[in-house]
């Protein structure tokens, strides 16, 4: 069995329900305290999952739930900037 076929799951900081992590966007907080939109899964550091749909995307920028998963109040500039990022990232695809 390889890395790639197994089955990870995550919980989402939005809704609490777990889901495929191949269905979640992440966002982390490395060791200096910067959160950064991780698209890829690859950025070390500490996680939050958040199910790839609209709603559950304006839900966490609305309700700033990554400042309760990374127990610290993050700046209303920088969930601007991870908006614009997520935004950019999904008409990419």
């Amino acid at each position: 069995m390889t890395k790639t076929d197994r089955k990870y799951s995550r919980k989402s900081i939005v809704d609490g329900q777990i889901y495929p992590i191949n269905q979640l966007l992440r966002f982390t907080k490395n060791k200096l305290g910067q959160i950064q939109f991780d698209p890829e899964l690859k950025l070390p550091g500490r996680g939050a999952y958040v199910l790839n749909n609209e709603e559950q995307i304006e839900i966490l920028f609305k309700k700033k739930l990554l400042n309760r998963a990374f127990r610290q109040n993050i700046d209303i500039e920088i969930y601007e900037s991870l908006k614009e990022e997520v935004k950019l990232w999904i008409k990419r695809i």
